[in-house]
């Protein structure tokens, strides 16, 4: 928590001020959800549903766009990152993939290893 923007212009300005930020404990854990064809190409126009059912999650978007209906639907590649926290990796990976799973749109893709690859 803290002021991040401040912080990020004053470092640019050679002034680096550590006390503007602070960080909780525990883990976080970012899961994509990518449209179809991605990485090689990527689809446009599904609608995505399910956003309002992650409640223990935030939902960042990022290849969104509202449709002329005022639904979300897919703009291309990476279209979402949803993150999630917990105490310990375990939890944090678990909640991450489980808000993650609630989301849904045509062609829809996702790792499911974020997480746990390299922890096993």
């Amino acid at each position: 928590s803290g002021d991040l923007a401040t912080f990020c212009l004053d470092g640019a300005r050679g002034e680096l001020r550590p006390e503007l930020l602070s960080f909780d404990e525990g883990w976080s854990v970012c899961v994509i959800l990518a449209s179809a064809g991605y990485p090689a190409s990527s689809h446009s126009g599904d609608v995505i549903s399910g956003l309002e059912e992650v409640s223990e999650a935030r939902v960042y978007h990022a290849g969104t766009r509202r449709n002329e209906a005022g639904q979300w639907e897919t703009n291309g590649g990476r279209v979402l990152a949803v993150v999630a926290g917990g105490a310990d990796r375990i939890s944090a990976v678990d909640k991450a993939h489980s808000e993650a799973a609630k989301v849904d749109f045509e062609g829809s893709q996702r790792r499911n290893d974020i997480g746990r690859l390299h922890f096993q």
